[in-house]
């Protein structure tokens, strides 16, 4: 049972009490939100100046136009300080030497949180005060060099022999499982635009790569040196921040450290533009995918290994709350899945074994995340698969408009872009529910176990673990089946649109043969007289009738016809000469200027061969 309070005898107090404490931690929270946008306000500002700088130095080298004027262009754009470039490389993306690790040390009427540096983790992987039942540690570290060495120190301690674990799912659960979750689109745009362009700066690296690690990292940072060796991938400051990307939702999946091709690959330019933000819920956001690794043992420790998550519960004001740095949102937000697990931890009561209890607990890990985004603790906002309905009925509502070609082209690349959202959907859930197929018959099996050691298999909130799982199961199958539907809505009205555009296509290419046939006649007759005006024009010019000239017809050809061909030969002389000495930059900007009409706003970067 709970520890008793100060207050627990006196209720009216006791919610007096609880009371302001909440109101305490949200004046805390709202003064901590307000100095982390203060400081993203003034970051995008240096940020937005770097993109006016590599504008136009992309646009000098491409054009030779803006190149010969960029030397009396007065107003060019500066590019930011070397300190300011690199402190928006480290709010964007914090070193490794500052990630924290969050604990939680759960014991019978007790229940401690703590955040520690990542080079300490290893003190913490290995032993816990004796009071502490369950030790759950948190890393928010993505799959790369950093997770490889943190899974290597947790591997360092034997497990238990007796050690009943998750026969059926414990690969899954230890390669990792994906979740989604809502990011700002904004935000992971400056991400990847800080990592684009900063990482082609050669004279940044040294000064990034010296923060890495710090004295409490030395041995972290032997290890990771050690793998980054073998695996022979690079050890610098934007090859270790790589991971804390997330993967968009049409980067397809990965788990298990080797699948290192998607870190190896340099990030994308930009962030996808979904269909799911014209939702007016949804608006701004990006839906995102991340894997989440976890790992146990039977003496009551616990690890999650993940990149820093954005929004998993859904709410109307969490648009107010999405463009804080996920880094600090899984601490404190209130709308990350993290959060809400350590509270609820916080006032579970421990009944049966330690290890049962665990158990319990990692499963109620699992069908959190693997159910997000969701909004069962506000239930005013829809669900992503009933979003995506008033989106579809606006595309099938579209196919009637009379449209041009342009038009036509950008609706069926929405209604393409909507289909493969909602396939990826798809794929996901079905493969979380095959997982959770799993994950219930190890959870059947582990009850079984307890009921024959006599333990109760009821908590504090009368929900056994097969009772999660089921919920899980139920709410993602009901997913799994009303996407097709979508899908299936979506295939059907854009074969109409091709039905039509076929049939309009026809309708034009009739108008088209007798507007052919009416050019014909014109033509036969302009064939005829076209001659006859030639010849009458050439025998009809009389030259000695000019007055106050004596040339004939002869000199009128030799000077005119010399005229002619001279010229024509210059101007062709001087554009085959300019073509071939600016042949380079004639294609780059030819090149440019065709990517930016096709999308507008597109950021191209260049490798690293210039001063700042």
């Amino acid at each position: 049972m709970a520890a008793a309070g100060p207050y627990a005898q006196d209720p009216l107090r006791n919610f007096d009490a609880s009371l302001r404490e909440h109101v305490d931690r949200k004046r805390e929270n709202d003064s901590h939100k307000a100095e982390i946008l203060t400081q993203l306000e003034r970051q995008r500002r240096v940020l937005d100046r770097l993109r006016a700088w590599h504008r136009w130095d992309e646009n000098r080298r491409t054009s030779p136009g803006k190149y010969l004027l960029s030397y009396v262009y007065s107003k060019r754009p500066t590019c930011p300080s070397r300190e300011e470039l690199v402190d928006l490389a480290t709010f964007f993306f914090p070193p490794p030497c500052n990630t924290m690790v969050t604990i939680c040390d759960h014991g019978v009427g007790r229940h401690e949180e703590m955040s520690v540096p990542l080079g300490q983790i290893e003190k913490y992987l290995t032993e816990k005060p004796e009071w502490v039942t369950l030790r759950w540690i948190h890393a928010p570290i993505g799959m790369g060099l950093l997770q490889s060495s943190i899974e290597d120190m947790w591997q360092r301690t034997p497990d238990l022999p007796e050690h009943k674990r998750f026969v059926r799912s414990n690969n899954e659960i230890e390669s990792g499982i994906e979740v989604l979750n809502l990011r700002d689109r904004q935000y992971l745009q400056d991400q990847l635009d800080v990592f684009n362009l900063l990482s082609s700066f050669p004279q940044l690296t040294c000064d990034l790569d010296n923060l890495c690690f710090n004295d409490d990292n030395s041995m972290l940072f032997q290890d990771v040196t050690w793998r980054a060796l073998h695996f022979k991938i690079g050890l610098g400051f934007w090859d270790i921040v790589r991971s804390d990307l997330p993967r968009q939702l049409g980067e397809g999946t990965h788990s298990g450290f080797l699948d290192t091709d998607i870190s190896l690959n340099p990030p994308a330019a930009r962030s996808e533009e979904q269909l799911l933000s014209r939702h007016r819920w949804y608006k701004g956001t990006v839906l995102v995918r991340d894997s989440l690794r976890l790992f146990y043992r039977a003496d009551g420790f616990i690890l999650t290994l993940s990149p820093p998550m954005g929004v998993h519960h859904l709410d109307a004001s969490m648009l107010d709350d999405v463009n804080i740095p996920p880094g600090i949102y899984d601490r404190w937000g209130e709308y990350s899945a993290l959060r809400t697990t350590r509270s609820t931890l916080a006032q579970l009561e421990q009944l049966g074994s330690p290890e049962v209890f665990m158990k319990r607990f990692i499963v109620f890990v699992i069908t959190e995340l693997i159910v997000s985004p969701h909004g069962f603790y506000s239930g005013n906002i829809p669900e992503i698969r009933d979003a995506y309905r008033p989106i579809a009925r606006d595309l099938k509502s579209r196919r009637s408009l009379d449209l041009k070609r342009l038009g036509t082209v950008d609706l069926v690349r929405k209604y393409v872009t909507c289909l493969d959202e909602i396939s990826q959907i798809h794929d996901i859930c079905h493969q979380h529910l095959r997982f959770l197929s799993k994950l219930m018959v190890d959870c059947q099996d582990i009850e079984q176990y307890a009921a024959d050691q006599g333990e109760s298999l009821e908590d504090k909130l009368e929900e056994s673990a097969t009772d999660r799982v089921s919920f899980a199961i139920r709410f993602l199958q009901e997913t799994y089946d009303q996407v097709p539907l979508i899908e299936k809505d979506l295939r059907s009205s854009l074969d109409v649109i091709f039905q039509l555009k076929t049939i309009e296509q026809n309708e034009l290419a009739i108008l088209a043969e007798y507007n052919n046939k009416a050019i014909l006649a014109f033509t036969i007759v302009t064939i005829i007289f076209l001659p006859l005006s030639f010849f009458s024009g050439y025998f009809g010019m009389n030259l000695q009738g000019i007055v106050n000239t004596e040339r004939n017809e002869r000199y009128f050809w030799a000077v005119c016809g010399t005229a002619t061909v001279c010229g024509t030969a210059t101007v062709c002389v001087v554009s085959a000469t300019i073509i071939f000495g600016f042949k380079e930059r004639l294609y780059r900007w030819l090149w440019t200027s065709r990517m930016q009409r096709a999308g507008s706003g597109v950021l191209t970067y260049r490798p690293a061969d210039e001063s700042l």
